[in-house]
């Protein structure tokens, strides 16, 4: 990559100014070897912060589909983790899907909990089983003729789906650690895989933390799908739907129109982007 690249005024907010996904120029060189002349401008760019760096890391560009892969047993779901992905995918406009994997193991009561935790959101639900192949083929067609990322803890069964969905994948799989109960990590680096002209999958390594970009804390709501669609009826706006009077959010999570934990996660969220916010000015 040329040093100019790095220099870009467009890039410094990023820890690494190419990802998987991107379009580039490339220069052809005599031995063999090739330099990126230029990143082409993205349609999008799914990143996450960076640790306590200021900036983000982008784990992909150019994507269609965000699949948050989750699954009955171990580790248990985290709809905590979903939801800061579902925040990050929305930020972009990309629609986000929950991938609920080892349905094999599932029970009716985690079923409706998950059905109901999401009811209100415009987050699409898929149960499948890739060691039994329950669900599959549906899932496959959903993944037609897009460019998906898939991300979630080491040991939801990633590799292990993305081998189901296409064979010729051929990904390294590995188990829970029975000393920790978390995963390993099987993959190591972001990667591409193309099934067809017009299809691709993202394998990334396990996420155990998914820090969201600096946004500020009163912008939050717009993410949260049930939240943007009510919050003009709050006495106050805007509103962070945490400490004002008469709040249309709070009211309806009364009522159970919106998921308890829904509002738990935000609350959860909104401190964080709140506690950063203070350390970034003090």
């Amino acid at each position: 990559m040329k040093g100019s690249i790095r220099k870009d005024e467009r890039n410094k907010k990023y820890s690494d100014p190419a990802a998987v996904g991107d379009f580039v120029e490339i220069e052809l060189n005599a031995d063999g070897t090739a330099s990126i002349n230029e990143i082409l401008p993205r349609q999008n760019a799914f990143s996450r912060k960076d640790g306590t760096s200021v900036k983000e890391d982008v784990i992909a560009a150019n994507i269609d589909l965000v699949v948050a892969v989750q699954c009955f047993g171990d580790p248990a779901f985290n709809p905590r983790f979903v939801d800061r992905l579902a925040v990050r995918a929305m930020m972009d406009d990309i629609p986000l899907v929950l991938c609920m994997n080892k349905y094999d193991l599932a029970d009716d009561d985690t079923c409706q909990y998950i059905n109901d935790y999401y009811e209100k959101t415009d987050v699409q639900i898929v149960y499948v089983s890739a060691e039994e192949g329950t669900g599959i083929d549906d899932f496959r067609k959903l993944l037609k003729d897009k460019i998906s990322i898939f991300a979630g803890y080491s040991g939801v069964g990633k590799s292990s789906l993305l081998n189901a969905l296409y064979p010729s994948a051929e990904l390294p799989v590995s188990e829970v650690s029975e000393s920790t109960r978390k995963g390993r990590h099987t993959t190591t680096n972001v990667e591409m895989i193309f099934t067809d002209a017009h299809t691709a999958l993202i394998d990334t390594p396990g996420m155990r933390e998914f820090g969201l970009p600096e946004m500020e804390p009163e912008d939050l709501s717009k993410y949260f799908y049930e939240f943007k669609t009510n919050e003009r009826k709050c006495k106050f706006f805007p509103c962070s739907h945490d400490h004002e009077p008469e709040c249309e959010i709070k009211d309806r999570v009364e009522l159970s129109e919106i998921s308890t934990g829904r509002y738990i996660s935000y609350l959860n969220i909104l401190e964080s982007l709140r506690y950063n916010k203070s350390n970034r000015y003090s």
